[in-house]
This record gives structure tokens, sequence and C-alpha cells, in this order.
């Protein structure tokens, strides 16, 4: 009889097994890769997301997305590797003063091949009625008298445009651009009185597939979603599921714009009539280091039956 325990083949050897390492970045600082990295240099997927743009007050247009970039293979050096998280945008103040609305920062991944992404474009107002450029844009304001306050214009591969208006004269404004979509134009008079909504964004987890768990980060994957524009009278618009701002309600006060959702690059939504616009949300960054997180044991082939035991009590073997 084998010395196995009766099966007969080769000894099988155990080796340990490897999944991604996740790492959200929410504030500016250093970032090392893993000291256990098998790779030289080193590879990773980083998602850098800039900050979102503020929205406009006083029936505004709503916050663009702050631009977002998803980089698979990207090489990671031995050293330290400085990040910026961009912050978001400032709102504009209802009546219109001299304060305005403005534009999220970069937010910066400083490898040897740098990663960057433009913050996003603000929300149109009272003196300056379209949307600004950015990684996404912001939406554009009506233009008095009757005038059409154009959307903001996105970054090319990081973004898309935000809203202008379906039509002059009907008093709305658009959304802020996300990552995937462009931004709501403003409603005709004879729509529904809710606000419109801001594009759409990205979400990463499919990138995370192969990730050890349990992993954190910030409002599950989901990011750079653009904020909502402002409605004609009455009702508000729902926030956006990727940290666009929903605009405030009109023409109540005070129920300024929402802002951006902390650190996704959200847009802000707008203020509504006599209410002040929202501050767009801080970027983020996430870094999947490539079979960097121990993860249990592998093997295959033929087992003996005494190593099986052993596994199995020590919890090391699953079916």
């Amino acid at each position: 009889m084998a010395g196995n325990g009766g099966i007969i083949g080769p000894v099988n050897t155990i080796t340990d097994a490897y999944k991604d390492k996740v790492t959200a970045i929410t504030g500016s600082g250093t970032f090392n890769k893993a000291t256990c990295n098998p790779a030289a240099p080193g590879l990773a997927t980083v998602v850098v997301v800039a900050g979102g743009g503020g929205s406009g007050g006083d029936g505004g247009g709503g916050g663009g997305a702050g631009g977002m970039t998803v980089t698979e293979n990207h090489p990671l050096p031995g050293s330290g590797i400085p990040v910026t998280i961009g912050g978001g945008g400032a709102g504009g103040p209802a009546p219109a003063g001299p304060r305005v609305s403005s534009q999220g920062d970069t937010s910066t991944f400083g490898s040897s091949t740098p990663l960057s992404t433009v913050g996003g474009g603000y929300g149109g107002y009272a003196t300056c009625r379209c949307g600004g450029n950015g990684g996404s844009g912001g939406g554009g304001m009506e233009s008095a008298p009757g005038g059409v306050g154009a959307g903001g214009c996105g970054t090319a591969c990081q973004g898309n445009n935000g809203g202008g208006l379906a039509a002059p004269g009907n008093g709305a404004a658009g959304g802020g651009g996300g990552k995937g979509g462009v931004g709501q134009p403003g409603v005709a008079p004879s729509a529904p009185t809710c606000g419109v909504q801001g594009g759409t964004g990205l979400d990463i987890t499919p990138y995370l597939a192969c990730a050890a768990t349990p992993y954190t980060i910030p409002n599950s994957g989901k990011y750079a979603g653009g904020g909502g524009g402002r409605p004609t009278s009455g009702g508000s618009c729902n926030a956006n599921a990727f940290g666009g701002g929903s605009c405030g309600s009109y023409p109540p006060a005070p129920y300024p714009g929402q802002n951006g959702t902390t650190n996704t690059g959200g847009g802000a939504g707008a203020g509504a009539g006599n209410n002040d616009g929202g501050t767009g949300g801080p970027g983020v960054v996430v870094v999947v280091e490539k079979c960097q997180e121990a993860s249990g044991v592998i093997a295959s082939g033929i087992w003996q039956m005494n190593t099986v035991y052993e596994n199995v009590k020590d919890g090391n073997w699953s079916n």
C-alpha cells in the first residue's frame, strides 16, 4: 500500500495565493506600494478623480464632475509616490454678488509617468451664464434676455459636457456633465417642474473583481457624477448616485444646492431661486495593486490524505 494513505501520485506542493490589494487615498500625501510586491517594478490599476465643480446660486447651473481616468498596468516605483487630492469648487451665492461658483481642483498621482485629472467645471451664474470647462463641464444658465447659456466642455477621456438649455425663455439651467454622460439641458416650461439631472459617472467595481476582501473605498466605487441643474418652479432633482449633488427646491428658502459627495469628485447641485449653490465633492485616488494581498494557499494535482486532513484542521481547505 502506498505510504501516502492509499493515494498514488506525486506529492503536491502548497503555495501562497495572492489577490489584488486595494488602497483608497482620500487626502494629499505619499503612497508606497506593497513591500511584498513580487513584480518589478510592480503594476497597478490607478483611478484618479479630480474635485467636482461648484454650482451656480440663485437659479444657476449644476457643477461638472471632476475629471476621471482609469489607467491599467501602470508601473509603480519602489520609492514613495506623491499624491494630490483635488478639492471641490465653491458654490455661488444668492442673490448674485462678487463671489462666484468656481472650478474644482486637479488630482495627481505623481509616479514616474504622472497621472493627472482636471477639476470639474463651475455651474453658470448671473454674471457668467455659460457653464465652465473642466474635467466635465458645468451646466449653463439662461442668458438675459431669453438667451441660451451653453454648458461647459468636458476634457477628452476624462468627462463630458454640461447641459445648456433646451430653449431660451424657460428660466431653467442645465446639469453638470459626468464621466459617463452629458448633463441634461434645462427643461421647457411645459415639462415637469423638477430639476434636471447631472451626467452619470463611472462604477469602478469591475476593476476590483480580483481584490482581496474586505476593502474600503468611498461611495462603493461610484465616482464623477454631475450636479443637478435648477428647476423652473417647485420641486427638486434627485442626488446623483455617482456623487453629484441635487439642486435646491424652488422657491422656498433656505434650500441651497447640495454639495457633491465627499471623495467622489461629484459636481454640486444648483441653488434654485434665492438659494446658494453647493460645493463640489473632493476627489479620490484608488490604487489596485496586482496580486499583492496574501489570501490563503493554493495547490493542484494529487493530494496525500494526511495533507488534506492537516489543511482541513487548520482551516486552509475549501471546496
